[in-house]
């Protein structure tokens, strides 16, 4: 039999798997068409680029310019709004496409942004502003991306802690902080999706809304993003913060939850298993090439002549094409319940036709993901040493194959989900905590003692009678403050303060105005972190902060506001000055502006906004546990104290830091150490131990708070926790294990209380901001 046909790779035949192996009679002629257009533009544009792209961890902008120029950012558009109108199974064809022929990371660059748009066309129908974004797309060539995870859950994209929305006094605008982890294209798309609570959260987050944001209404750092395969996506964290109108959500209040398996779930599960099944086709076209030219052709031996080589290629097409026939299939069902790709039906928002068939496309992602993992690894195999040397392509699809296991859902999740469903029904899936497995709470209560029965069951009527009471929050601001959740209270300002020599100083900042400061002088900690010290209105004046409150600058560009928050490190009573430390990110109004700072220029400040309210001998001990940047607040503290003879107040930091070279003011806290020797405690863990180090390594765990810091003993203690909200669930699961109370413990950032609440529990009565009172 002679089966073999002709795939043309430019001018000459492909030298991978030919046609006989693809599923064309899956496709239209228009999509077989649009096929090999991209395979072209694959062969001439995006191919080379991948290579250097991968190397340098360069965003491939050039490969999504090709995509535009092709008019493939409307894929999915409908037709009438300038889009292509294709349906799943293009959509499908489409990354496969571009991961085999082309680059894995532009297929899933390419596969968020359909997500994207997903979402959009899921709820257009009554909304002018995403009507308007929908047609811009492939006029523009923008590019879109989602952002559901989250870090404080794993990156679990069905439990968004790292979020908070509320309605404004006119309930047609919105508050909204939002802190995803994992964002595929985090400040380079043109738009994003981001999934948070619902303003009408009420404590579910299976109550979740969808809005759109911009470019440049997000912060971004994916200067950081270094991984094992991927490089090009350019994934990285993503903070939003601001008021934006209702005319951004995306559907009603609350909607999330269906546009997530509805949209979110089918197209990222179908598209990143069609990219596992491009990065696994284009494994086994390398090999092909390799085993068919090489080796022993002097002596009419190849390498593809051993039976054994032949068996393990045999079985990895094999898989591969049940990988890919599966996909096609799932596609195919998709497009027939939803009358092959009409949106239009979704203005009925009641229908969800692909909601109960979205268990296959978690089977398939996992397939699919579990296959590549074992092709790539086959193929390196079968091709011997020469697999892994870079020429020959397969040693970087090996490491994109990578990415497939646990890439969000994991398949660690997946096998567990459909296990779950397969032996004790879907309603056991509980993604966002609705309902309680009576056999688990049984089982547990069964081993405990009567003593410890008694205990739970008074801690529970305390809890539910708060609960069913309603009762309003211990204090208006818990919870609702987006600045500073733990202020139980209007930040403490200080208008006047008197020094030793009887000077009455002013305060230069206040919490109702802004006020313009001149940069005196800026120093670089490392190449993405400087420090800037600003000069205050008068030589006499101070910043009008207590120890450990934060201030605000404010940049006003076309008309909007950006705003930063910033913990100074300088002293209350280093009079005349301001010093604040900035991280830059890769997106960000204020990172780009603050790096063109020169001495002379003015920023506007403008505080107390929020913070830890420290004052002199308040406290027997203090705690602070920071990673990274977040040691500026810490560092002030330590300024403080060691400055202050007659302050007695024990301060321990426990600072982790990347590397040694990450450490700021490593000389300065060792000598603060030394200047209140006994009284101020510095313990650096590194995550990379360089040669000859003698502290510790690793991250702040149970083990080094069990070791480093004084347990619970009745003294007037205080543990405050700075850095992100993935550092800070640990340290407060840990600290919990250690029997730590929730009004023991405060937390730097937005999300502080939402934190502890998902540790400790939503009745939880959480520290305040003043160091000797709790909320």
């Amino acid at each position: 039999m002679n089966h073999r046909q002709m795939k043309p790779w430019g001018k000459k035949e492909f030298w991978g798997l030919g046609e006989e192996f693809d599923p064309d009679w899956l496709l239209t002629e228009e999509q077989k068409e649009l096929r090999s257009a991209l395979m072209e533009m694959c062969r001439t544009k995006i191919r080379p680029q991948a290579i250097e792209c991968d190397r340098t961890y360069q965003f491939p902008k050039e490969s999504i310019k090709a995509l535009g120029d092709m008019g493939l950012l409307g894929l999915i558009i409908p037709k009438e709004m300038g889009g292509l109108g294709h349906n799943h199974t293009c959509a499908v064809m489409v990354v496969e496409t571009l991961a085999r022929y082309g680059c894995p990371s532009t297929a899933m660059i390419f596969t968020m942004h359909i997500t994207s748009c997903s979402t959009l066309l899921f709820r257009y129908h009554n909304n002018p502003h995403l009507q308007q974004l929908l047609r811009r797309i492939p006029k523009e060539k923008l590019l879109g991306a989602v952002s559901a995870s989250d870090p404080a859950t794993g990156g679990h994209d069905w439990y968004p802690i790292s979020s908070k929305v509320k309605y404004l006094k006119d309930e047609k605008t919105v508050q909204l902080l939002k802190f995803g982890s994992w964002v595929t294209s985090a400040g380079y798309a043109d738009f994003y999706s981001i999934m948070t609570v619902s303003p009408t959260f009420e404590g579910s987050y299976g109550n979740m809304s969808l809005f759109v944001v911009y470019k440049d209404e997000v912060r971004a750092n994916t200067d950081d993003w270094s991984a094992l395969g991927m490089h090009a996506n350019n994934s990285g964290p993503l903070m939003v913060e601001g008021e934006f109108s209702m005319e951004r959500m995306i559907g009603p209040p609350g909607d999330a939850a269906k546009s997530m398996v509805e949209c979110i779930d089918v197209y990222f599960l179908l598209l990143t298993s069609s990219c596992w099944n491009g990065i696994a086709m284009g494994c086994l076209d390398l090999a092909r090439r390799h085993l068919t030219t090489s080796a022993h052709a002097d002596i009419g031996m190849r390498i593809c002549d051993y039976p054994t080589i032949q068996d393990a290629y045999g079985e990895c097409v094999i898989d591969t094409t049940s990988s890919r026939s599966t996909t096609f299939l799932l596609s195919q069902m998709m497009d027939s319940v939803s009358n092959n790709g009409d949106w239009t039906m979704y203005s009925d928002t009641t229908l969800t036709p692909k909601t109960n068939k979205i268990h296959w496309c978690w089977q398939l992602k996992f397939t699919a993901a579990k296959n590549v993992a074992n092709v790539t690894e086959t193929m390196l195999r079968v091709c011997g040493g020469t697999a892994y040397k870079t020429e020959l392509g397969l040693e970087r699809l090996y490491r994109d194959g990578k990415a497939g296991w646990v890439m969000a859902p994991s398949n660690e999740v997946l096998r567990n989900l459909i296990g779950l469903a397969a032996l004790t029904g879907f309603p056991a899936i509980d993604l966002w905590e609705e309902s309680t497995n009576q056999r688990v709470v049984q089982r547990e209560v069964k081993k405990m003692s009567p003593s410890q029965k008694e205990a739970l069951g008074r801690q529970l009527l305390e809890e539910a009678a708060r609960e069913t009471s309603k009762a309003a929050p211990m204090n208006p601001y818990q919870g609702t403050d987006f600045v500073n959740p733990f202020n139980t209270a209007p930040p403490t300002f200080t208008p006047e303060m008197k020094s030793s020599d009887g000077v009455v100083h002013r305060a230069a900042l206040h919490q109702d105005t802004w006020t313009s400061l001149t940069l005196i002088s800026r120093y670089d900690l490392t190449s993405k972190m400087t420090a800037f010290t600003f000069a205050l209105p008068n030589p006499t004046d101070h910043s009008g902060c207590l120890p450990g409150q934060f201030v605000a600058v404010r940049l006003m560009e076309s008309g909007k506001q950006y705003l930063r928050y910033f913990s100074p490190v300088s002293r209350p009573d280093d009079f005349g000055r301001l010093e604040v430390v900035l991280k830059y990110e890769t997106q960000g109004m204020l990172s780009t502006f603050f790096k063109s700072l020169q001495p002379g220029s003015m920023v506007e400040f403008k505080g107390p906004c929020g913070g830890f309210e420290y004052k002199a001998n308040q406290l027997d001990e203090i705690t602070v546990l920071v990673g990274g940047a977040g040691v500026t607040p810490a560092l002030q503290l330590a300024r403080c104290l060691a400055h202050d003879s007659a302050d007695n107040t024990r301060l321990t930091l426990l600072y982790y830091s990347d590397s040694f070279q990450d450490i700021l003011y490593y000389s300065e806290l060792k000598q603060l150490e030394e200047m209140a020797k006994g009284q101020i405690q510095v313990i650096h863990t590194l995550g990379e131990v360089p040669e000859g180090w003698k502290g510790e390594d690793g991250f702040i765990d149970l083990d080094k708070i069990n070791r480093f810091v004084t347990k619970p003993n009745g003294t007037k203690h205080k543990v405050v926790i700075c850095g992100g909200p993935t550092m800070s669930i640990a340290c407060l699961f840990s600290l919990q294990q250690l029997g730590f109370s929730p009004q023991s413990i405060y937390i730097y950032g937005q999300f502080g209380a939402e934190l502890v609440k998902a540790v400790y529990g939503c009745s939880a009565v959480l520290s305040g901001h003043d160091c000797h009172t709790q909320g």
